[in-house]
């Protein structure tokens, strides 16, 4: 593990993850998948198909629902990752967690942060993704998310962007994005 992975390691570790509980959510979770390039890391982001039922077009994390076959949220965020970017399981560093996530369409979305330590073999899965989308993690770390309050069940919700060029990157990815930023600020 090298400095920068380090860094966030320790900051994670450190964290008390706020776990919520909710049985009417249906559980999820993601992979923020970080992966270094020349000594300059980056997030891959997915842009999935606009043919989908749910999120269609969107850009997000890899991940997805909790399975009956998954031990617990970590490995479901594992499993989506192996399956929507083609890349082995033992390809993945998890280095920590972050903070449940309750969202407006009835999710709880559980975010692990981690490495992916070989990408150049990636194979995306076309059956969900549309596109493999790569930002440096230091030109998100110097963006600041434009945001909007809705309304959601009577109740105000604010709702972010990160604008970065042709993509916008919105919702829970840039809601569970700016917790990730927020945290690691310090690095």
């Amino acid at each position: 593990m090298n400095e920068l992975e380090n860094k966030i390691s320790k900051i994670l570790g450190k964290k008390k993850v706020k776990n919520i509980i909710n049985n009417e959510l249906t559980q999820a979770a993601v992979l923020i998948p970080l992966y270094e390039k020349e000594k300059e890391y980056s997030i891959f982001f997915t842009k999935r198909l606009k043919t989908l039922k749910r999120h269609a077009g969107q850009i997000s994390f890899p991940g997805g629902i909790l399975e009956d076959s998954d031990k617990d949220l970590k490995m479901t965020a594992i499993r989506e990752t192996c399956e929507e970017l083609g890349i082995k399981q033992n390809r993945i560093k998890v280095l920590g967690r972050l903070d449940d996530m309750a969202t407006s369409t009835g999710y709880l979305i559980s975010p692990f942060v981690g490495v992916l330590n070989s990408y150049e073999e990636l194979k995306i899965n076309r059956e969900e993704i549309d596109e493999l989308i790569s930002i440096p993690l230091f030109d998100l770390m110097n963006t600041t998310p434009r945001s909007e309050i809705w309304t959601v069940k009577d109740s105000p919700y604010p709702v972010y962007y990160y604008d970065y060029g042709k993509w916008v990157i919105w919702g829970a990815t840039a809601k569970i994005l700016k917790n990730f930023l927020e945290i690691t600020s310090e690095i």
